[in-house]
């Protein structure tokens, strides 16, 4: 018999077409210019780096326009602000890891665009920075009833842990093995994927989730903005092994499958898992 897409599964994990407007109803301020170095130019060279930083579009095309009227090169200022950092008392790593790039001001801006093009993404998949860290429709089923509990912040942590609000060194694990153990994959709680295009098409929709969430949290100002979800971790693992466990319906899809998987760094240095995959899919049709 052929093996066909789950379509239940594909709707719940088809990445929705941009449905919101993406016009931003507010400017971000501009931030305050200010001493550092004490060198003007070289002060000013720091601001307009500030600025292009912001990933405000209104921004931008001014920040580019003050760039070319500096008196000063970005080598220069580079240098004029790591010297500045030594006198300081900086350690030199620091200082290093500080300016480094600091005298290519392109990369600076095509950041700027990148990261101002994902947010109108963002605004444009969910309607607001705040909205896309919403819990999405296969969230909900899988924190649903028990699981709820199992992935709020504090479960599995004792009495003494949630007083230092952190967990150390092995717990971090241990925590994180319970969970999974309970959750075995979410197989109960959403459709699963019945074709490796199935499989692909989920990891594809949580890369695209978290991108989303990564752009929102920096908009939004969070100081450790990643975009990660630890039931989505859990899920992604159970995925994984998926992948060498359900035969290719055609040699197109085991051609297609294997061309993703080369271009995913999560499978680089999987050892045993990477090598299941690839036996999979060479095998072809089961």
């Amino acid at each position: 018999m052929n093996r066909t897409d789950n379509l239940t599964h594909k709707a719940l994990f088809t990445i929705p077409a941009p449905s919101y407007g993406t016009e931003l109803a507010t400017t971000k301020p501009l931030p305050p210019q200010r001493v550092i170095t004490g060198h003007k130019q070289t002060d000013a060279y720091l601001w307009v780096l500030e600025v292009i930083q912001l990933n405000e579009p209104a921004h931008l095309q001014a920040a580019e326009d003050a760039l070319k009227k500096l008196k000063i090169t970005p080598k220069q200022a580079q240098e004029r602000y790591s010297d500045y950092l030594m006198k300081s008392g900086v350690a030199p790593f620091q200082i290093a890891f500080g300016t480094m790039s600091m005298d290519n001001p392109q990369g600076y801006i095509n950041g700027a665009r990148s990261n101002i093009d994902k947010a109108s993404q963002v605004r444009a998949a969910f309607g607001s920075y705040d909205a896309a860290l919403d819990n999405t429709p296969p969230e909900n089923l899988m924190l649903s009833g028990e699981l709820a509990d199992v992935y709020s912040c504090y479960w599995g942590w004792t009495k003494e842990e949630i007083a230092e609000e952190r967990v150390q060194g092995a717990r971090c694990g241990e925590i994180d093995e319970q969970r999974k153990a309970i959750s075995q994959g979410f197989v109960m709680q959403i459709p699963q994927p019945t074709t490796l295009s199935d499989v692909v098409r989920e990891f594809q929709y949580w890369d695209w989730l978290y991108s989303m969430r990564n752009s929102a949290e920096k908009e939004l100002g969070y100081e450790y903005a990643n975009g990660e979800r630890s039931h989505i971790n859990d899920r992604e693992e159970y995925l994984e092994t998926l992948l060498s466990k359900i035969k290719p319906a055609t040699r197109q899809e085991a051609i297609e499958v294997c061309k993703w998987m080369l271009d995913e760094d999560r499978f680089m240095d999987l050892g045993e898992v990477t090598e299941g995959i690839i036996l999979n899919l060479v095998g072809e049709c089961g």
